[in-house]
């Protein structure tokens, strides 16, 4: 069951940004209370939520680190780990437009917003006793009988750091001349905390207390304008990390 659920979180939260995201194989791991995934290419259409003709020309998480307090679910909160996250994207071109993918992204970002209401409608009627894991596909219903109310505690407590993140954007249509820009990030963490900004693990009741609490932490952001630009988006994934930090030092 535990195995269904962590299925479900990376693909749920992370699947419709990484290619190829396998979680068949977790229950090994699951034993120790860890997956972890090294090497996971991004998808094309992974940015695609902040401009629709955005694309990822290359992209790869180095290593994603899912930790699971076994024996302490309704105590503790999971921990994911993102490292190495490097990523080129551009504007899309014209040659690579292709009129089925796009109507496919489209159709997958209508049904994503729908499965969030959804979501949204089935976790109210589960505290109010209504609620049934009826109408979820199977591979859910193994663990729907934890209740949503769990699975959204769980989500709201979750730990996420993110190290070494360079994000670069190319444009050599751009006129008057090619570019290129982009931003490194050193790490950024984010925990849940009370209302008196203690981090802890939060049993929220929405009914009465609308407002969750977020304690963020970034380290070493910078940025950077590149008016000679040297295209990094053809790059295989394992030289693009090479390359970009490079980079960061000229």
């Amino acid at each position: 069951m535990l195995e269904s659920l962590a299925a479900w979180f990376l693909n749920n939260y992370l699947g419709k940004y990484l290619e190829n995201l396998n979680t068949d194989q977790l229950s090994i791991a699951l034993l120790q209370g860890e997956v972890e995934l090294e090497n996971v290419p991004l998808r094309r259409d992974a940015l695609r939520f902040l401009n629709a003709s955005l694309d990822v020309r290359a992209g790869v998480v180095g290593r994603i680190k899912l930790r699971i307090p076994v024996s302490r679910l309704r105590s503790e909160p999971w921990h994911i780990l993102m490292e190495r996250v490097h990523i080129v994207t551009g504007p899309q071109r014209f040659d690579d437009f292709d009129a089925d993918q796009e109507e496919s992204l489209t159709q997958e970002l209508k049904l994503a917003a729908l499965d969030g209401i959804e979501t949204e409608w089935r976790t109210e009627h589960d505290r109010a006793g209504t609620g049934s894991s009826a109408g979820y596909y199977p591979s859910y219903a193994s663990w729907m009988s934890y209740g949503t109310s769990f699975i959204g505690t769980i989500v709201e407590n979750l730990q996420i750091e993110i190290r070494d993140v360079h994000v670069r954007y190319e444009d050599e249509s751009a006129l008057p001349r090619p570019f290129a820009c982009g931003f490194y990030l050193e790490s950024l963490a984010a925990q849940t905390c009370d209302e008196l900004w203690n981090p802890r693990f939060v049993h929220r009741d929405p009914s009465s207390q609308k407002m969750a609490f977020k304690m963020v932490q970034l380290q070493n952001m910078a940025a950077y304008l590149d008016l000679d630009m040297e295209a990094y988006g053809d790059l295989e994934p394992e030289e693009l990390a090479v390359f970009l930090t490079v980079s960061l030092l000229y």
